[in-house]
C-alpha cells in the first residue's frame, strides 16, 4: 500500500462550516467619506443559516497602489448588530489560514463570544479578497492535495526506514513550482493582489464605509499577521487588538521551514505532560516503532504516513485529545503487546479514533500559497529544503521532515521579488493601545516562539501563555485564566499583563 501524506500547513483553529448568510435588507449604497470604498447592502445568501445578520458587498480598488486602475475587488461582509444601548463599537475577526472564510463561520464565532461581548458590539464578519464569497477569485488552479499527489508520482517515501529527503524535496519542489507557475499564468490580474498588504487596506476601507472610528480586532493564526500589519499601517484605528495564536512578525519562508526542527517536538512534549508520566514514553515508542514496521488490520497496512499525520495535524486542538490519546494507546499496544492476539485486537481498536481524526484535515486552496509568498520572502532552494528536512527528522521524526519540505517548497517557482510590501522589522511598534498576544506553549502551528516574538515587537503588549498545545485559545478552551482577562480587555481595555495559565481540560462528555 502506498503511503498517503497530508499537506501540512498552519490553519486556523476553526474548521469551515457549511453556510452563508440570510436576511432581508433594502439595497442601498453607503459611501465612505474621504476614503475609497462603497458598501452595497443586499439580501443575504438564501442558502445560509445566519438569522439576524445584514449582508453587503464592499467595492474597493483591486490595486491600492494604482487608484486610477478601474479594476475593483468585491468584499462580502455581514453584520450582526449590538443589542445593548451601551454599544461600544464594531468588532471583527479573521479566522486564519490564510484563506479561511470569515462568513462561513460567522455564526459559530459569534456564539463563541460571551453574551456581554455580543450585546455591546456590532459584530462584522467578512471574507478577504480571494476567499469564500469575495472577489476576485483564482480560477483553473489545483489544491494542495493535488500537488502532494503529483510529487508522490516521482518519489514515494517508503513505509518504513530512512527517507531520501533530497529526492522528496526535489519532487515536491518541482510539483509545486509547476502548479504555482501555471496558476499565476492563468491569474495574472488576481494572484499578485491577494497579499496582506491589500487586505488590510480593504479592512480599513470597510471601517470607513461603516462609519466606524476604530475596530476591535480578534486575529486568529494568520489573522494575527493581518492584525499586526493593520496596526502598523493604521495605528489610531484600533480600540482593542487581540492576536491569538500569533505568527512571528519577521517570519520568512526559510525561517518558517526551519521551525519544523522543533515545533512538533515541543507539541509532543507539552501534550505528553498533560497525561501522566507514561504518555511521553508511549508517544515516542509509537513514533520509533512506526519507523521500523507497519500495523496490519485485515491485510491492510497502516504506516507512519497514515497514523502520525492524524496525531500531529490535530494535536493543536484540545477537542481532538480523546482521539489522539486513543490512537497513541492502541498503536502502542499494536506494536508492542506480548501476543499476536493482543496486538491484533489493539490494531482494530485503533481504527475508530484514527478515522475520526481525519475530519480535522481540510485541503488547502491555492490562495494560501500566494498570500504567504506575497507576505514573506527568502524562498529556499531544493538543497536548503532537503537539509532542513534531514535536520528536522533527526531532531524529531519523519513528520517534522515532511513538514519542512511542505513549508520550504511553498513558494517554489516564484521569483524572489514576488514578495511585496514588507521589510524586516528592527524596533517595536508603539500603539495608542496596549495589545494582547495569546499563545500556547506547545502549539505546533504557530509555535510559542512566534507569540513571544510578536509580543516583543509590540510596545506594552500583554502576553498570555497557555500551558497546552491549543492553537487559538480564547473561548476554545474552558481556561478562565485566558478567557476572563481577554473578555474584560474587549469591554474596558484593561490590559491583563503577562500571564501563565495552566492547562484546563475540556469537560468530559
Amino acid at each position: 500500500m502506498r503511503p498517503v501524506r497530508l499537506l501540512l500547513v498552519p490553519l486556523a483553529t476553526l474548521g469551515l462550516l457549511a453556510g452563508a448568510l440570510v436576511g432581508v435588507t433594502t439595497p442601498v449604497a453607503t459611501a465612505a467619506p474621504g476614503d475609497r470604498g462603497t458598501i452595497t447592502w443586499h439580501d443575504c445568501d438564501p442558502d445560509a443559516d445566519l438569522d439576524g445578520f445584514e449582508c453587503g458587498t464592499l467595492t474597493v480598488p483591486l490595486d491600492w497602489d494604482d487608484l486610477d486602475n478601474p479594476a475593483n475587488a468585491q468584499i462580502e461582509l455581514a453584520i450582526h448588530r449590538a443589542t445593548s444601548d451601551r454599544r461600544i463599537g464594531a468588532f471583527t475577526f479573521n479566522p486564519g489560514g490564510p484563506g479561511e472564510s470569515g462568513l462561513a463561520i460567522a455564526n459559530l464565532v459569534l456564539e463563541m463570544l460571551p453574551a456581554k461581548v455580543r450585546n455591546r458590539f456590532d459584530f462584522v464578519a467578512w471574507d478577504p479578497r480571494g476567499v469564500g464569497l469575495s472577489q476576485p477569485q483564482l480560477s483553473g488552479c489545483v489544491d494542495g492535495a493535488a500537488v502532494q499527489s503529483q510529487a508522490q508520482e516521482v518519489y514515494y517515501a517508503p513505509l518504513t526506514g530512512p527517507v531520501d529527503w533530497a529526492a522528496y524535496a526535489e519532487s515536491m519542489y518541482d510539483a509545486t513550482a509547476a502548479q504555482l507557475t501555471a496558476c499565476l499564468d492563468a491569474n495574472p490580474d488576481v494572484a499578485p493582489y491577494l497579499g496582506t498588504y491589500y487586505v488590510i487596506r480593504d479592512l480599513d476601507a470597510m471601517r470607513a464605509a461603516l462609519g466606524e472610528e476604530q475596530w476591535n480586532f480578534w486575529g486568529m493564526s494568520y489573522g494575527t499577521r493581518m492584525g499586526y500589519r493593520y496596526a502598523r499601517e493604521f495605528p489610531d484605528r484600533l480600540r482593542t487588538l487581540v492576536l491569538d495564536g500569533a505568527w512571528s512578525p519577521n517570519l520568512t519562508i526559510t525561517s518558517w521551514m526551519n521551525g519544523a526542527t522543533w515545533n512538533y517536538g515541543t507539541a509532543q512534549a507539552v501534550f505528553s505532560s498533560q497525561f501522566g508520566k507514561k504518555m511521553g514514553y508511549r508517544f515516542q515508542r509509537v513514533i520509533d516503532g512506526l519507523d521500523e514496521r507497519t500495523i496490519v488490520v485485515d491485510g491492510q497496512e497502516y504506516s507512519r504516513w497514515q497514523i502520525l499525520p492524524q496525531i500531529f495535524d490535530n494535536i493543536s486542538y484540545q477537542r481532538a485529545y480523546p482521539q489522539i490519546l486513543a490512537v497513541i494507546s492502541e498503536a502502542y499496544r499494536a506494536l508492542y503487546a506480548p501476543t499476536a492476539k493482543k496486538r491484533s485486537a489493539a490494531a482494530r481498536k485503533m481504527l475508530k479514533p484514527l478515522n475520526e481524526l481525519r475530519a480535522y484535515n481540510p485541503n488547502s486552496a491555492f490562495n494560501i500559497y500566494f498570500i504567504n509568498c506575497r507576505d514573506m520572502d527568502d524562498y529556499p532552494t531544493v538543497a536548503e529544503i532537503a537539509r532542513a528536512a534531514t535536520v528536522a527528522t533527526a531532531n524529531n521524526s519523519v513528520m517534522a521532515g515532511n513538514l519542512a519540505v511542505t513549508k520550504g517548497s511553498l513558494c517554489a517557482g516564484l521569483p524572489q521579488d514576488f514578495t511585496y510590501g514588507y521589510t524586516p522589522l528592527t524596533e517595536s511598534l508603539r500603539l495608542p493601545i496596549k495589545p494582547v498576544v495569546i499563545n500556547s506553549l506547545g502549539d505546533s502551528r504557530t509555535e510559542y516562539d512566534f507569540g513571544r516574538t510578536m509580543a516583543n515587537y509590540l510596545w506594552d503588549a500583554s502576553l498570555i501563555t497557555y500551558d497546552s498545545t491549543q492553537h487559538v485559545t480564547y473561548r476554545s478552551t474552558p481556561s478562565r485564566c485566558v478567557n476572563n482577562p481577554v473578555t474584560a480587555y474587549f469591554l474596558d481595555r484593561t490590559a491583563p499583563g503577562w500571564l501563565l495559565c495552566p492547562y484546563a481540560p475540556l469537560p468530559s462528555s
